[in-house]
């Protein structure tokens, strides 16, 4: 399994967990480019996305 970090801290966080051809994204508190350049824009790939919480 590998982990790929975009952000982390007060700015965002957002996690890439990829296994075979499964991506799972654990929060996306980062613009959507840059969230899409993590996982190699292959979006098709994607099984799921955890979130911890929301901001206002």
């Amino acid at each position: 399994m590998l982990v790929k970090t975009t952000a982390t801290g007060s700015k965002g966080n957002n996690y890439a967990l990829i296994s075979g051809e499964d991506v799972l994204l654990l929060e996306c508190g980062v613009p959507a480019k840059e969230m899409l350049k993590t996982i190699d824009y292959q979006t098709s790939k994607v099984v799921g996305c955890l979130l911890s919480h929301e901001h206002g």
